[in-house]
């Protein structure tokens, strides 16, 4: 088990992929946040 957990710590790529999988998440959720209530305040002014 210790072997297992030290190979994936020293698996680097794992660990960037984690990381740039879970920034382009926020990211995607923050512009869909963004241009709903762009949308939607847009169709209730009018």
């Amino acid at each position: 088990m210790l072997t297992y957990l030290s190979k994936i710590m020293d698996n680097n790529n794992v660990l960037d992929l984690v990381t740039v999988g879970m920034a382009i998440a926020i990211l995607l959720g923050g512009f869909l946040m963004m241009f709903t209530t762009v949308f939607t305040t847009k169709r209730k002014q009018r």
